[in-house]
């Protein structure tokens, strides 16, 4: 019995490791990219968010995932909120 527990504390603190390790590469990689490109993984990021949302819930269409995405884009590089 309290192997398994040591087991899934283990697991779970690796994992967890694992993901925020991930995230800070992740984070460095975003914080490097030009203001143009910044932008647009934001605004992609954006539209793949609202998208999923929409197909969840099924009150938003495509159309309006898109005018976020480019929206978030224009906003983005415009004022570079970095």
């Amino acid at each position: 019995m309290y192997q398994s527990a040591i087991f899934v504390y283990c697991y779970s603190t690796n994992t967890t490791a694992m993901v925020l390790q991930s995230y800070y590469r992740l984070e460095a990689w975003v914080e490097g990219l030009p203001r143009l490109k910044y932008a647009i993984a934001i605004g992609v990021a954006s539209f793949f968010g609202v998208f999923a949302g929409s197909l969840f819930f099924q009150g938003l269409t495509t159309v309006h995932a898109v005018m976020m995405g480019v929206t978030t884009v224009i906003i983005y590089y415009a004022f570079d909120p970095r």
